[in-house]
């Protein structure tokens, strides 16, 4: 991506200027430059990884090959904390590298879905519908890597990331996984007895 970007007109018009994460994020990489060229020289999942204070969570962001249209960024959840509930314009393709739990899902006017995640499952929240993300490990970190069409977002200056005035702690969010595994709607991952245990990704086309 090029370094030059505007922030874009979404971002900057002033009744989004309150809840929009795109100066914070500008901030983070010019503290933290983003890694170049055309490999990552080092294991996702282990890594280091610098504060994101106001995502509530650790992360690094990529600009590999030249590329003007995708970029990418590795997201670590603190042991049984989530992310800051938010929703952006770009869309992404979310990969588990590490870790286990569970994201809600929704637009405004819709019902709150839910995506149980470990390591290897893919996932893509829909464009501008909100999403959070839980990690149920409560002794280790979890970890994702998102990769989106950012370069193009911003080019066409209609990038924007927008904080919820709503933030879910785990022991609200957790009711909402306990319903959809009972009515049998959640996506994603199957259980076995332990109901803190996530043992493998389903392939369900009807729960996709």
């Amino acid at each position: 991506m090029r370094d030059d970007y505007q922030k874009g007109v979404l971002s900057s018009e002033k009744r989004n200027l309150s809840t929009s994460e795109i100066a914070a994020r500008d901030e983070f990489n010019r503290k933290h430059p983003m890694t170049k060229g055309l490999v990552v020289p080092h294991d996702l999942r282990k890594m280091e990884l610098p504060e994101r204070p106001w995502r509530n969570n650790r992360g690094h962001y990529f600009d590999l090959g030249d590329y003007e249209v995708l970029n990418a960024h590795l997201s670590e959840l603190k042991p049984g904390s989530p992310s800051v509930r938010h929703r952006h314009t770009t869309e992404a393709y979310l990969y588990v590298v590490k870790g286990h739990g569970y994201s809600l899902i929704n637009y405004d006017d819709e019902p709150i879905e839910v995506v149980e995640w470990s390591e290897g499952t893919l996932f893509a929240p829909p464009r501008w519908a909100w999403h959070q993300h839980f990690n149920l490990d409560e002794s280790d970190t979890a970890r994702y890597l998102a990769i989106q069409d950012t370069g193009l977002l911003r080019t066409m200056r209609l990038h924007n990331i927008e904080r919820h005035g709503v933030q879910l702690s785990p022991e609200e969010a957790r009711p909402l996984l306990d319903a959809a595994i009972a009515d049998g709607t959640v996506h994603g991952g199957m259980r076995s007895g332990d109901p803190n245990t996530i043992v493998e990704p389903v392939n369900d086309p009807g729960k996709s």
